[in-house]
């Protein structure tokens, strides 16, 4: 056999080993990410997309909406890890966050353009490879859906608007020991009117998203109304200390037991409530931590969680309440 024949006849495996090895350094954004463009039947105002994802894949669901209407998204899923995220056109923060606020959301949409809808994994599921098989029930405002197009923003001044129901108070974290300016609009070409720091609560007047930010009205508890940048915002379970004249009525939590106490936390609200508590003992952010659903023992409720930590490890506690729905301790 001559040198050549030899040469010919090793160079297709040498290429096919280096591409394997190129693609095999690739992050695994680059592998696992999938764009899909959402698309409703002739007539239809909504659509179910079912699909499976592991590990760290993500599906980036990608629907053009016009400003003003709708969008209603809910995600079922077998797995108590799988969230999705909703992005604005151009944004660089998520306008709802599934693993803070739940796999359901109504968002009215002050902005026209390209929504991404991307459901994923959380890092501790992602790391152990496990999957989800998931609905994801996607509708617009009773109009058919529209094909995904170049993104328009709106100009001029933004009315505030409710992203979904929202919270009924937001408490202020991830500062440390900065401070929030508290702006007369939503924008950081507005004054600034005042400030607020780490732990403060603010009550809700309404999100909207103006340019790449999603702003936040709120008062807070020195009775100052403007707005603020809403990622510094999740939600609380507590009130002002002052608050001046009630503007809207605040619903009552759900009785927990025969005699709820007045810190009684409804069971529905006892996972959102112990990340929160979890976020304060553990000093993680809400987003990275991960709770299951409530179980009920004789003595008393406890709702399980984790979250991974910075050496690979993952912590595990308990959030215990007792049977009339009073907080009683994280551990």
């Amino acid at each position: 056999m001559t040198i050549t024949s030899i040469r010919r006849a090793f160079l297709p495996a040498t290429l096919t080993t280096l591409v394997a090895l190129m693609l095999s350094l690739l992050p695994a954004s680059a592998q696992d990410a999938m764009t899909v463009d959402v698309r409703f039947p002739r007539g239809a105002s909504g659509t179910t997309l079912s699909d499976t994802i592991e590990g760290y894949q993500t599906i980036d669901y990608r629907i053009g909406v016009s400003a003003g209407q709708t969008m209603s998204v809910q995600l079922d899923t077998n797995n108590s890890s799988n969230y999705f995220n909703i992005s604005a056109p151009g944004a660089s923060d998520a306008l709802f966050n599934g693993s803070i606020s739940g796999n359901s959301t109504n968002l009215r949409l002050t902005s026209s353009g390209n929504y991404t809808i991307s459901v994923y994994l959380m890092r501790n599921a992602a790391r152990r490879n496990e999957t989800a098989d998931f609905d994801l029930t996607v509708s617009v405002d009773g109009s058919a859906g529209q094909t995904p197009r170049p993104t328009t923003l709106p100009s001029g001044p933004v009315a505030p608007v409710s992203v979904g129901s929202g919270p009924d108070y937001w408490q202020v974290e991830g500062l440390g020991s900065d401070t929030l300016n508290v702006r007369s609009g939503p924008s950081t070409g507005n004054p600034v009117i005042g400030t607020v720091r780490d732990g403060d609560t603010l009550r809700n007047f309404g999100c909207t998203t103006s340019g790449s930010t999603r702003w936040c009205q709120v008062e807070t508890p020195r009775g100052q109304r403007g707005w603020v940048a809403g990622r510094y915002l999740h939600e609380s379970f507590g009130q002002p200390t002052s608050l001046p004249t009630v503007v809207r009525p605040r619903p009552q939590p759900q009785p927990v037991g025969s005699n709820p106490t007045p810190s009684a936390v409804s069971t529905a609200d006892m996972p959102r409530f112990c990340t929160g508590e979890a976020s304060a003992r553990f000093g993680v952010r809400p987003a990275e931590i991960t709770v299951n659903s409530v179980l009920s023992l004789p003595g008393n409720y406890v709702v399980q969680g984790w979250f991974d930590q910075a050496d690979g490890s993952t912590q595990f506690f308990n959030c215990y309440f007792a049977l009339d729905g009073s907080f009683q301790s994280v551990r």
